[in-house]
């Protein structure tokens, strides 16, 4: 069961992002942790974003993107930075 971070990340997620969005915010946490986007799988956009939440960032890292995309979501800007 992913933790209470994860699950508002995700709620978040699906309230404001795109499956585009959702798909380059999955390659930018990639990026950033220096993992691999196809390891998310071969899913739609939101389920691969779920997995690099749950998976790829750690406690600290979901706080940051959570306050993020809580800030920048609302007014209509990019989940992704530029």
């Amino acid at each position: 069961m992913p933790d209470p971070c994860t699950e508002e990340l995700l709620r978040l997620a699906r309230l404001w992002i795109s499956e585009g969005d959702a798909d380059r915010l999955v390659g930018w946490i990639a990026w950033r942790t220096g993992r691999n986007q196809a390891l998310a799988g071969d899913r739609p956009g939101i389920d691969r974003l779920a997995h690099a939440f749950e998976h790829w960032l750690d406690d600290q890292q979901r706080e940051q993107l959570l306050r993020w995309l809580d800030q920048r979501l609302p007014r209509g800007l990019s989940p992704v930075p530029d």
